[in-house]
């Protein structure tokens, strides 16, 4: 049975797949509304042309994607202004982190290096002795938890008015050591932990060592193209060719750094993905597709003390539920988190991913709670049938403009 429902529409347009199994769940509508609301009232307001993008993924249950609000400003240079929508591509900051993470696993999975190996091992010797200059051992497992102590780049003043001056001129990996190592040692290796995009540098140059290769081709021959994460690249170029989110920063007034050389964020910031490419990618590192449960284990090994944080992996509690994954900053703010619920809504967890095109967001305030708070609530059941096959809903023409069709299509 094939139903089609036209409707008149201002906005931005929802997309979304639900499965409905043994149990009453929520339907579609009242969820996608839910999440929709969550979505809009997320913007930040001191920026007019904020926008934003979401995705959720209960496993083996439904999937959800939204927009809401611009992509790109009207600002950027030779760009027009553009409506969010679900599928653009963004810069994820420090989501990369996870991935880089990843691959060093990987590469000791493989028999290559082990975390807790000196980095001396895997460097020249002036690099380590001259520029970093620890005061005691630096092994890679610090360079993945932050525990090295070696400064951060992005707290060298000279170096980030560099690139706001000049946010296309490139950038080399010893570049962005120099700028971390050369602010002196914060404390002796494993005193202490400070989070520090240096150490990510360090790790990407480590990677080119080890692997005979470009990080950016390990980081693609490892989880882009084996996870066929066809949205999912490193990129070379300083402007993102396919539809995608701005990048905007208040640091007084508003700067815009929707095109930069990818090279200011090697390593540690440079991956541009979707939403829905990044939660294909948890859900591969967590079910043992790209590195064996004891690898992945390691990897949520804590470092003790008030902050956690494991190898390239972030750990919170909401309400004793744990809401692990990484948040990522670079002039926008984006987030990747699986939240092991166990509720009506979302038995198996969920995953969530989500892209601001604005410095700053309110992420925990304005998405990661409230979204966390409806999924892992109870439902009311009454009056809700319970279907035993896939209901796939398809919204079109995409991008819409005033009226859009439903087609709601299952085996009945």
């Amino acid at each position: 049975m094939k139903v089609f429902l036209k409707l008149k529409f201002i906005g931005i347009v929802i997309f979304f797949w639900i499965s409905i199994y043994g149990k009453a769940q929520q339907t579609p509508s009242q969820l996608a509304d839910s999440l929709q609301a969550i979505l809009n009232n997320s913007l930040p307001t001191n920026f007019s042309n904020s926008g934003a993008i979401m995705s959720i993924t209960v496993p083996g249950l439904w999937s959800w994607s939204g927009s809401t609000g611009y992509s790109i400003a009207g600002i950027t240079s030779g760009q027009n202004q553009m409506l969010a929508s679900s599928s653009n591509q963004f810069r994820v900051g420090s989501i990369t982190k996870m991935m880089l993470a990843t691959c060093i696993l990987k590469l000791q999975e493989m028999g290559q290096l082990s975390i807790e190996d000196p980095i001396s091992l895997y460097l020249r010797s002036t690099l380590v002795n001259d520029t970093i200059q620890s005061s005691g051992i630096v092994k890679i497992r610090h360079l993945l938890n932050h525990t090295s102590g070696i400064a951060n780049s992005a707290d060298n003043t000279t170096c980030q008015m560099d690139v706001l001056n000049n946010p296309t001129a490139g950038h080399t990996l010893e570049d962005a050591i120099f700028c971390g190592a050369s602010q002196g040692e914060v404390f002796p290796p494993e005193f202490a932990w400070a989070y520090s995009n240096t150490n990510y540098s360090i790790l990407a140059m480590i990677i080119n060592h080890v692997s005979g290769m470009d990080y950016r081709d390990f980081v693609q021959q490892t989880i882009f193209s084996p996870l066929n994460m066809s949205q999912t690249f490193i990129p070379t170029a300083n402007v993102i060719s396919d539809s995608h989110m701005g990048c905007y920063w208040n640091m007084g007034s508003w700067i815009d750094l929707t095109i930069i050389n990818p090279t200011t964020y090697a390593g540690w910031a440079d991956v541009v993905s979707t939403t829905n490419d990044l939660i294909l990618y948890y859900a591969a590192l967590r079910n043992g597709q790209i590195i064996n449960a004891a690898s992945f284990q390691l990897m949520q090994t804590m470092f003790p003390g008030t902050y956690d944080y494991g190898l390239g992996y972030d750990h919170y509690l909401f309400s004793g539920v744990n809401y692990d994954g990484h948040y990522g900053e670079v002039a926008n703010t984006s987030g990747l988190f699986f939240a092991n619920t166990n509720s009506q809504i979302a038995p198996n967890g969920y995953y969530i991913a989500y892209n601001f095109n604005t410095q700053g967001a309110d992420m925990i305030q304005k998405i990661d709670l409230p979204v966390f708070n409806l999924l892992n609530g109870s439902i009311n059941t009454s009056g809700i049938e319970t279907v035993n096959t896939p209901l796939k809903v398809e919204v079109f023409p995409n991008p819409v403009t005033t009226e859009v069709t439903i087609s709601n299509e299952s085996a009945v």
